[in-house]
């Protein structure tokens, strides 16, 4: 149902959206105005501001897909692709903000320190893992000219954002029973329990952890964090699928997530802990 009522309807025809200006080398026209910015903070090329921009609004898998798309095409450098998956693939800042903190926490108030912790420790890891790269803009040879799109051209981008959204369901899907396995197994500690399920699927890991209304408000926040930071394995299997034969490194974005999920956990646990919060 997660599946069927929020992902189709919003990321279908962004999937297909997306392909469409792949294909027609279109993406340029929309990042002109990011791009000075971007450029010169993350030293991104033009295609690859539309990739972090995106991953940050999206949500899961959106960075991944595109940063696989794009270097498949050509549209920028693998190691631009490798760059930027260590760090735009995130979950979407409407899903944060509604269903983790306003329906399940009730604590719409910590929206914006949410939002710093979530959105800002990724890219400050950027900004260190940059080097000093400023990456180039490629014109990679075009399959298809603005002026030659064609049913077939957007037939193709349908059927390529009708395979990504079914994936996302089937993983979806796999990863929930897995869960409401985990669930039944007998744990000394439900806790054991909360962070296993999180940490293998994020949604089922939110709705569970914040269910439990005995757990101090201060752990059921961090374990959103913690879940929301790494996606889960869920998320990383998607991920995985979406850059399969690019080329982009699944472990190196697997080791990124895992060190922005501690340094999250931590700053917000200092944060808490401080006099006066």
């Amino acid at each position: 149902m997660l599946w069927f009522h929020t992902l189709v309807p919003t990321l279908l025809p962004f999937l297909i959206l997306s392909n469409l200006l792949i294909a027609i080398d279109g993406i340029a026209y929309l990042t002109r105005f990011l791009y000075p910015v971007l450029h010169r903070l993350f030293g991104c090329s033009r295609n690859g501001c539309f990739c972090l921009a995106a991953g940050f609004l999206c949500g899961y898998p959106i960075g991944a897909k595109l940063a696989g798309d794009l270097v498949r095409e050509g549209r920028i450098t693998l190691e631009e692709g490798n760059y930027l998956l260590t760090f735009c693939n995130n979950a979407s800042p409407a899903f944060l903000a509604g269903y983790c903190l306003t329906d399940s926490l009730k604590t719409p108030e910590l929206l914006l320190p949410t939002l710093m912790l979530v959105y800002g420790v990724p890219l400050l890891l950027a900004l260190f893992s940059r080097r000093g790269r400023s990456f180039e803009n490629l014109t990679a040879e075009n399959k298809t000219s603005r002026s030659q799109i064609s049913f077939k051209i957007v037939d193709v981008c349908m059927m390529n954002g009708l395979e990504s959204i079914l994936k996302l369901g089937c993983y979806i899907i796999l990863f929930s029973m897995l869960a409401r396995l985990l669930i039944r197994i007998p744990c000394p500690s439900s806790s054991v329990t909360y962070l296993s399920v999180g940490l293998l699927e994020m949604t089922n890991g939110i709705a569970l952890v914040t269910s439990d209304l005995s757990l101090p408000v201060l752990m059921r926040y961090l374990s959103v964090l913690c879940f929301l930071s790494f996606g889960g394995l869920s998320g990383a299997a998607q991920t995985e699928s979406m850059i399969l034969d690019s080329g982009l490194s699944f472990w190196n974005y697997l080791k990124a997530k895992l060190l922005t999920t501690a340094f999250v956990v931590c700053l917000a646990t200092g944060y808490f802990i401080l006099p006066g919060h």
